[in-house]
């Protein structure tokens, strides 16, 4: 389900094989939390009640406790939500997770960024790959809509050309699944130099460009752990949408 897929997406860096083992166990066993005691859960899952503890501690919770009512409400939730009953497919089901887990990495990030966009009237954006570079169009497009415009930059060397008259007053949005920077390192670390308000897109890893930028967003997608599959890049897509979205909240405000 999604949210023990978002608990491991999160705290990842934190859980052993074993951890992950056990909330594989945990996310097959949901339906029995709410109901079951800490020692009744360890047993169900194949684990000591301290083991378990500690795990449930490692996820962010404060005890067993809040651990259980939390997981209550997420099912009570998911049975209330309709939409969430449409298909079995388990491409259209994972995608969904996929967008979901997308928004809760990232809910906290919106605003702020679209307030930076706000505040800088010089506005840049350069999508790594064709995909991304589709995505970063439309979102140029989105904005035309309410008054803002994005420049959007077709290569590597625009980027580099671009950065020469970069400053602080200017804002860019950096979009690549890996973030390696490949090519185009040393030109994003100029840009970081001179105050430039960056924004970092690409999937949920610790990459150089996620931990150069000035606000980094990650998204989730699972058609790239699929064998001879194209890629969807259905949640890079939200993202974007979401900003747009966020954008006309202010431009409605205003």
């Amino acid at each position: 389900m999604a949210y023990f897929r978002y608990l491991r997406t999160v705290y990842e860096d934190q859980l052993t094989q074993t951890d992950q083992s056990v909330i594989k166990r945990l996310e097959e066993n949901m339906q029995l939390i709410p109901k079951s005691t800490l020692s009744e859960l360890a047993k169900q899952v194949y684990t000591s009640t301290t083991s378990l503890h500690r795990l449930v501690k490692k996820l962010g919770f404060n005890g067993y406790t809040e651990f259980k009512y939390i997981i209550e409400e997420y099912l009570e939730a998911e049975e209330n939500n309709k939409f969430g009953k449409i298909s079995e497919n388990l491409y259209f089901k994972e995608t969904i997770e996929d967008i979901q887990i997308t928004y809760q990495l990232n809910e906290e990030k919106f605003s702020s960024i679209v307030s930076d966009m706000i505040l800088h009237n010089d506005l840049y954006c350069f999508g790594t790959g064709w995909k991304q570079k589709q995505i970063v169009d439309n979102f140029a497009n989105d904005l035309l809509y309410y008054g803002h415009s994005l420049k959007t930059l077709r290569n590597k060397d625009d980027l580099e050309i671009a950065s020469k008259h970069l400053d602080e007053n200017s804002m860019i949005f950096i979009v690549s699944l890996s973030g390696n920077m490949e090519g185009y390192e040393e030109t994003m670390e100029y840009i970081s130099s001179k105050g430039v308000v960056t924004v970092g897109v690409t999937i949920h890893s610790d990459n150089p460009l996620s931990n150069l930028v000035t606000h980094a967003l990650h998204f989730l997608d699972s058609s790239l752990d699929l064998d001879n599959h194209h890629w969807s890049s259905i949640p890079l897509s939200f993202i974007f949408d979401q900003l747009s979205h966020e954008y006309a909240i202010y431009s409605k405000d205003q």
